[in-house]
């Protein structure tokens, strides 16, 4: 909760400023022409502990995470890009029980995204946008240091943004959730067991509040 305020905060903030650069400007909202190149970068990282008491017991759980992505896109028409990206996400868990051995969990994940994005000026120098993607990804995981699931996953679905413009080409970006359809399959690479699962849902979680900066040119 108190992530998604503090990123709140930071696009109040950023409209404001981009709502009093305009008034001393034109009334002209942000727009990318058509042929127009972006580049972009992006990170999200998420470090929590839990400690829990139980009758005779502690139980400390640590989580900590990281991913970066990179892309580019073109835009075939003014606002609306075709593009193609790549990441990569490293996940670890560690629960620690008193007088048990600690437990370790670790996912690493690559991925492929092509997407579409259309952007709807809001100021001079803020923008809303709207990316539609398909992607694919391969996680493998492993349990106190022993391969125990590879996965592969599709997700199609949107994911809505914002852009504040710092300067003529370069900006601050962030996708601020995920609307859309996952479909995984996962074997268990001990006994060769395979299973698979199917979601739709909206997600806010740290994978999906992504920070980036974009250049255009």
């Amino acid at each position: 909760m108190k992530k998604i305020t503090i990123i709140l905060c930071m696009l109040v903030i950023g409209f404001v400023n981009a709502q009093d650069i305009d008034k001393d400007s034109s009334s002209d909202k942000l727009t990318f022409a058509k042929g127009t190149s972006l580049l972009n970068g992006g990170l999200f990282f998420n470090n929590t502990k839990v400690e829990t008491d139980l009758p005779s017991q502690t139980q400390e759980d640590k989580r900590f995470g990281f991913g970066v992505n990179s892309s580019y896109g073109y835009a075939i028409s003014d606002d609306l890009f075709l593009g193609l990206g790549i990441g990569y996400t490293h996940n670890k868990r560690e629960v620690d029980v008193t007088g048990d051995p600690t437990q370790e969990f670790t996912n690493n994940s690559f991925r492929v995204f092509p997407y579409v994005r259309y952007y709807k000026g809001l100021g001079k120098r803020f923008a809303f946008f709207v990316q539609g993607e398909a992607q694919y990804s391969k996680t493998k995981t492993k349990v106190n240091g022993q391969d125990t699931n590879d996965t592969n996953s599709f997700f199609v679905g949107v994911r809505p943004g914002l852009t504040f413009m710092v300067s003529k080409c370069l900006a601050l970006e962030t996708t601020i959730g995920a609307l859309g359809y996952t479909t995984a399959t996962t074997e268990n690479t001990q006994s060769n067991i395979e299973s698979d699962n199917n979601s739709f849902n909206l997600s806010f979680n740290t994978a999906n509040l992504i920070f980036g900066l974009s250049y255009y040119f």
